[in-house]
């Protein structure tokens, strides 16, 4: 079995630098990694994994110096709404929590804030000694860029928006999600289940639940007729359509649809099941999916840790993308179509 010492010894360099060099730290120049990196390919250096889970073990339980902060960056998002919508404080609790535990603490910054701009707000980050950075989810946009300095920090994004570069990131399983749905609908005995999402989620969700629907419709011959991508508009051309597909249960992407139903006096039957794919529990009258986008936070906590413990900052060769599928909430006894009138709808600006 070829040694650390070999190496060292071949590459003429100390132990330190043969342990550092192979595991690519960039506190070792690039051409000595290089280097070091060859000589042990040379011999037939292969690390003993047992070894090396050990030695990461110590070095991540390495104390964390006192007060050391992740930036939580608020991204296209207003001070006051990311304090008062109730899934974007969900998800900065989560990950307030999960960071608080590791003994880190959040500083908040907003990209939205008079006069900043991306480059500024990267100085700021940067000038006050932070390297660890939480990117929130986006509100609007399926596509996400920000002019930062990624090599100064040890990003990663919550939510399934592209960004670009893209970066280490936790999200929800929107098509793990669909089918949990539908497996739930088909098992109740519901075959023409209708589902109605809005545009814009599907799209930063990567349409995800539209090919989810499309491969686990209990009647799959009929799924292209029972999925509408978009909120209705046209009272006439939804009761048409309503009549046409005989849905025996209808899934959301959100409440704001069923207000803007019942905006437009469509009325659905109160036996009819209603599945919530973002259901919250500010709006409990509904069942659903719920997306548990605290835990999906704190993992994405746990992705901005495992870079600072390794010493990697910058745009990830390789980013890694951890998905959830969420969990699944039974619908009341009733049909929801009709309760849901009295509950909540917080959740009318959603995430995926």
């Amino acid at each position: 079995m070829i040694t650390l010492q070999q190496i060292a010894r071949a590459a003429g360099c100390s132990l330190a630098t043969v342990s550092y060099a192979l595991r690519d730290d960039p506190r070792i120049r690039s051409t000595t990694r290089k280097q070091v990196q060859a000589v042990a390919q040379q011999l037939g250096y292969r690390p003993n994994p047992r070894f090396s889970a050990l030695m990461s073990h110590i070095r991540q339980s390495r104390p964390v110096a006192e007060g050391e902060r992740i930036a939580f960056v608020w991204v296209h998002t207003p001070r006051s709404e990311s304090t008062k919508d109730p899934f974007l404080q969900r998800v900065f609790q989560g990950a307030k929590a999960r960071a608080e535990a590791l003994g880190y603490r959040l500083e908040q910054f907003w990209t939205m804030e008079r006069g900043m701009n991306d480059r500024r707000l990267s100085h700021v980050i940067k000038s006050r000694g932070i390297v660890g950075m939480l990117l929130s989810p986006v509100m609007h946009e399926a596509e996400v860029t920000l002019d930062f300095e990624w090599s100064s920090f040890a990003p990663a994004v919550i939510g399934s928006a592209r960004w670009s570069p893209e970066l280490h990131h936790a999200g929800h399983h929107h098509y793990l999600a669909m089918r949990m749905a539908l497996e739930r609908l088909s098992a109740a005995g519901r075959r023409r289940p209708m589902a109605i999402l809005e545009a814009e989620v599907n799209e930063r969700a990567r349409r995800a639940w539209e090919a989810a629907f499309a491969v686990f419709h209990p009647s799959r011959s009929d799924a292209a007729e029972l999925l509408w991508v978009g909120i209705p508009e046209n009272r006439r051309a939804i009761a048409r359509r309503l009549k046409a597909g005989r849905p025996d249960a209808l899934v959301v992407s959100t409440l704001e649809i069923l207000e803007a139903l019942r905006s437009m006096d469509i009325d659905l039957p109160a036996t009819l099941p209603t599945i919530n794919l973002h259901w919250l529990p500010t709006a409990p009258a509904i069942g659903g999916v719920d997306q548990s986008y605290d835990m999906v936070a704190a993992n994405a906590v746990d992705l901005v840790v495992s870079q600072l413990t390794s010493n990697e900052t910058g745009v990830p060769p390789w980013p890694r993308m951890l998905l959830f599928p969420g969990r699944w909430v039974e619908p009341p006894a009733k049909g929801a179509a009709a309760s849901a009138a009295s509950g909540s709808a917080s959740d009318s600006e959603h995430f995926g």
